[in-house]
């Protein structure tokens, strides 16, 4: 059995190699955000959730969302929302056509933070272009294969509708029958495949929004 929490992993073989690496990996990336969040004084989740609603779709800014796409519990969600309320990050905005829904928007200082916590990613995507740009794309095709094995045993949620994800690109698509593209994976989209929960014809994988 392959133990990829220590450095000890039988290493003899690629997938013990690539799953000690990909661990690795998330730690670094886990640190990043911790430094992140310790310099901006919020926690990781508090950086998911303004990441979230930093990209979200309208419809889609709100605690069920929030809490579908982090995989915690809704009553937990809540206290994030409510401590970045708080801390004057988001604000609540409740539906003139439904005055039972409530939409969450980040203020202009949750902006801020937001444009801060990009940083997190320039800091990733500098490292991926010490890559050739061969390897760029092997290595973004295989991670998008590794996600979607991973989606499919449920080890990571579910997009939402494609046609509310900032990757969706409306009538980009290279012809009639696939009218879409979604810009992330560079897969055309069937106005079927762009109304439905996901998208990638050979792995089924759902990326965040």
């Amino acid at each position: 059995m392959i133990k990829i929490l220590t450095d000890k992993s039988d290493l003899s073989e690629a997938p013990g190699k690539i799953s000690l690496l990909l661990y690795r990996i998330s730690q670094g990336i886990n640190k990043l955000i911790r430094a992140k969040g310790k310099e901006l004084d919020i926690s990781s989740t508090q950086i998911q959730t303004v990441i979230f609603l930093s990209g979200a779709h309208n419809r889609n800014k709100n605690v069920s969302s929030i809490a579908r796409r982090l995989q915690i519990a809704q009553p937990t969600t809540s206290r994030v929302v409510e401590s970045l309320v708080e801390k004057g990050l988001v604000k609540r905005k409740r539906s003139e056509a439904d005055r039972r829904k409530v939409k969450l928007e980040l203020t202009e200082k949750g902006k801020s933070i937001a444009e801060g916590i990009t940083e997190i990613g320039q800091t990733l995507q500098g490292i991926v272009r010490g890559l050739t740009e061969h390897h760029q794309n092997e290595l973004s095709k295989d991670l998008v294969e590794i996600a979607g094995a991973m989606q499919s045993q449920g080890y990571l949620s579910t997009a939402l509708t494609c046609q509310y994800c900032r990757f969706f690109d409306r009538d980009g698509g290279s012809s009639g029958e696939r009218p879409h593209h979604c810009q992330l994976t560079g897969e055309d989209l069937s106005q079927t495949e762009s109304c439905t929960e996901w998208v990638h014809r050979e792995t089924g994988l759902n990326m965040i929004e």
